[in-house]
């Protein structure tokens, strides 16, 4: 079980990627905008989730900060999916995210956590180098 919600919650961040390269490819008319703008939100993101969100980031925040940081992100590419028209998309998006990272709660594993990270666990509130 743990393991498919670890699996789930992979796909849901590469959703995220897709869906702020989606937003920013749509910002513009331009083609070489649009791709830079898509690029730059696709790698903003997920360098935010690298260093702030994944089980190796080398930042360290408390829970609460990681959980609001990862709303942040999943509200803004939701909103940024219904301002295209997308809103449906920006929806499913958020509740996805929303139901897995509930369901890792309640198993004991929030976001984060260092649980199946090289067969070993890194002390809370040391970051990872």
């Amino acid at each position: 079980m743990i393991a498919l919600l670890f699996g789930l919650r992979f796909l849901l961040e590469l959703c995220l990627v897709a869906a702020m390269a989606l937003v920013g490819w749509a910002a513009f008319d331009q083609p070489l905008v649009r791709f830079l703008s898509a690029l730059s939100l696709s790698l903003i993101t997920a360098a935010l989730w690298g260093v702030l969100l994944s089980p190796r980031r080398p930042v360290d925040l408390p829970l609460a900060a990681r959980v609001g940081v990862e709303l942040l992100l999943f509200a803004a590419a939701a909103a940024g999916l219904a301002a295209q028209g997308r809103a449906v998309w920006g929806l499913a998006l958020l509740v996805a995210e929303a139901v897995v990272v509930l369901a890792l709660f309640a198993v004991g594993h929030p976001p984060g956590s260092d649980v199946g990270v090289s067969g070993s666990q890194r002390p809370r509130g040391q970051a990872g180098h």
